[in-house]
C-alpha cells in the first residue's frame, strides 16, 4: 500500500520544533526518536510517517534553522548604512549564532560540526551581498565577492586566538577596520 502524502504543518512542525530544542540541548547522538515522540505525545509510527529517519529529521531541522537564521540576519542588518553600523549589528548576531550552534554540536562527528559551521558562514553571504547592494558600496569588485571576503574573513578573525583575547571594544574596532579595508578595495 502506498504511503499517504505527508502534509506540512501540524504534528510535523511540532516534531521539528521539539527536536530542534532537543538537538540543541542534548546533541544529535544523545537525542533518540523515542525522546522526540514522547515530548510531542506521539508514537514511533507517527514519526516515521513524516520522516524516513532521525537523520532525515535532522536535515529538516538544519534547513529550518538556516531559513530562520537568514531571516534574522536580514532583519538585524536591514537598517545598516555604514560599516560601523554593520559591525554593531553583525558581531552580536554572529556570536549568538555560534553560541546556538555550539549547543547543538554535542555528540556530532567533527565532519558534521565543520559542515554546520560552513553552512552558517555561507548563509550570511547572500544576506550581506544584498545589503552591500542596498548600501550602494562603491567598488569595482562584484558585491558577492566583497560579501565573501567580508564574511569568510570576519569568521577567520572571530575564531582566532588573538581576537578571542581582545576585549569587546577592541574586537569591534578591529572588525570595523577590517570591513573598511575590504570595502575600500
Amino acid at each position: 500500500m502506498p504511503r499517504k502524502a505527508v502534509l506540512s504543518g501540524g504534528k510535523k512542525d511540532e516534531i521539528i520544533q521539539a527536536s530542534t530544542e532537543m538537538f540543541f540541548q542534548n546533541g544529535f547522538e544523545s537525542t533518540s526518536v523515542r525522546m522526540i515522540t514522547d515530548k510531542v505525545g506521539g508514537e514511533i509510527g507517527m514519526f516515521y510517517h513524516y520522516f524516513k529517519s532521525k537523520e532525515d529529521l535532522f536535515d529538516q531541522v538544519v534547513e529550518r534553522f538556516f531559513q530562520n537564521f537568514e531571516a534574522k540576519c536580514r532583519q538585524m542588518i536591514a537598517g545598516c548604512c555604514t560599516p560601523e553600523e554593520f559591525v554593531d549589528a553583525f558581531l552580536p548576531l554572529y556570536q549568538a549564532a555560534m553560541d546556538q550552534y555550539g549547543r547543538i554540536e554535542g555528540g556530532m562527528h567533527w565532519s558534521v560540526s565543520y559542515a554546520m559551521h560552513a553552512k552558517t558562514i555561507a548563509a550570511l553571504v547572500p544576506v550581506l551581498t544584498d545589503q552591500l547592494e542596498k548600501m550602494d558600496v562603491p567598488s569595482p569588485l562584484p558585491k558577492e565577492l566583497l560579501a565573501n571576503q567580508l564574511v569568510y574573513g570576519a569568521s577567520a578573525t572571530i575564531h582566532s586566538k588573538t581576537f578571542d583575547g581582545m576585549d569587546e571594544e577592541a574586537q569591534r574596532g578591529y572588525l570595523k577596520k577590517f570591513i573598511q579595508t575590504i570595502l575600500s578595495q
